[in-house]
């Protein structure tokens, strides 16, 4: 991650800390909460250190103090390590009636909190509790064009039953059966690519000196292929298993973990929606993270998560104006160098796209669109994408 330096959040209220007259009384929680924070103190400096200068990380500490300190009041415990959605949701009400500006700097600095927490593992709530609080900050901190809707269960179980992702992800596991070798680092064993290729309806024969001069999303029938990243879909699949929880590492295996692996099975319910809210994400951001750009950068990496973003906002962007390269007259004099450019990263970008609507995950017609149950999943994974890519 790169240091960008930029202007703490909590600059903006670090005279005062407006958040602090949300409730009355909270101050009796503020020793409490600096001295349970004391653990991981220095951590929490290094982590918001490399994203700010030292001056407005100490501002965002503070601010973060005050946030904690309120937020412990209204639960009428401490709370250093997670967050509870209701509280958090009356809590932004109040900054809200401070002014709107006071809202997006404490979600800001709420949303790198949390995210330190989960980077570091020191998040103590559950799996569906920190989605649901990312979410709700996400919401309020301004930042992404994305629209999370409300759905009631029922539809949001009928709108995952028929993504082609949620079949696809079944396959893989019943694959798995009870167990297949793998690596040390998990990835799947040469041995095992053209059977998982199979399970998932990819037809490929393996050649160790394999060297494709593409990747395509499906290598076409018959293709030779020499490792797991000359097959996109099963690498991006196989990554998102495991990053879910939905397989378990034991000696030199890889084996379902029954809970998940039920949930996954599971038509309804709110452990298999937030099981398939996972694996969603986590197609999303290898995708997008193992993208790479003529130049060996993340150009595309950034052009298609820009437009993935639009195309989960209330204004999705048109098919053919997102997809059209510029000429060299269509561009401004001061941008026409960026036309070989544009040249190689759009159809790229078009290319996850198009990988991703094969999946479901995107809908290509007269404009761009990601399904309203997919939202939420593409909000996160973009996340970490900036974090561990763009940032």
């Amino acid at each position: 991650m790169s240091k960008s330096k930029s202007k703490s959040p909590a600059a903006k209220s670090r005279s005062g800390h407006p958040a602090r007259r949300t409730s009355d009384g909270a101050s009796v929680f503020e020793q409490p909460v600096r001295n349970a924070m004391a653990r991981y103190a220095a951590q929490l400096r290094a982590f918001f250190n490399e994203r700010h200068t030292a001056a407005d990380t100490e501002a965002g500490i503070e601010g973060l103090v005050t946030l904690l300190t309120v937020h412990s009041r209204l639960r009428n415990q401490i709370s250093v390590t997670e967050l509870e959605h209701d509280a958090l949701a009356i809590q932004f009400g109040d900054l809200r009636a401070i002014g709107e500006d006071v809202a997006i700097a404490c979600a800001s600095i709420l949303k790198e909190f949390v995210l330190f927490l989960a980077e570091t593992g020191l998040w103590s709530g559950t799996v569906e509790e920190f989605k649901a609080v990312f979410e709700l900050i996400s919401a309020q901190s301004g930042e992404s064009p994305i629209v999370v809707p409300e759905l009631d269960e029922a539809t949001a179980d009928e709108k995952w039953s028929k993504l082609p992702m949620v079949a696809t992800a079944r396959q893989l596991l019943a694959w798995v059966g009870e167990g297949r070798a793998v690596q040390p680092n998990g990835l799947l064993l040469e041995s095992e690519l053209v059977s998982a290729a199979a399970a998932i309806g990819i037809d490929a024969v393996f050649d160790a000196d394999a060297r494709p001069e593409s990747f395509r999303w499906v290598p076409e029938a018959g293709t030779a292929v020499g490792s797991l990243a000359h097959i996109p879909k099963l690498g991006a699949y196989w990554d998102a298993l495991l990053r879910a929880g939905m397989l378990t590492k034991q000696d030199d295996k890889a084996v379902p973990t029954p809970v998940v692996a039920e949930a996954l099975a599971a038509d309804s319910g709110f452990s298999a929606r937030g099981i398939k809210d996972i694996i969603a994400e986590g197609i999303y951001a290898h995708v997008l993270l193992n993208a790479i750009g003529p130049e060996n950068d993340h150009t595309i990496t950034q052009m298609a998560a820009a437009l993935l973003s639009k195309a989960g906002s209330n204004n999705p962007p048109r098919t053919d104006v997102a997809f059209q390269v510029p000429t060299v007259d269509d561009l401004e004099p001061e941008q026409a160098h960026l036309q070989p450019l544009f040249e190689k990263t759009i159809p790229g970008a078009e290319a996850i796209l198009r990988a991703l609507e094969s999946e479901g995950m995107v809908r290509i017609g007269k404009h761009l669109r990601v399904p309203r149950v997919l939202r939420a999943p593409l909000e996160r994974a973009l996340t970490r994408v900036a974090e561990e890519v763009l940032g």
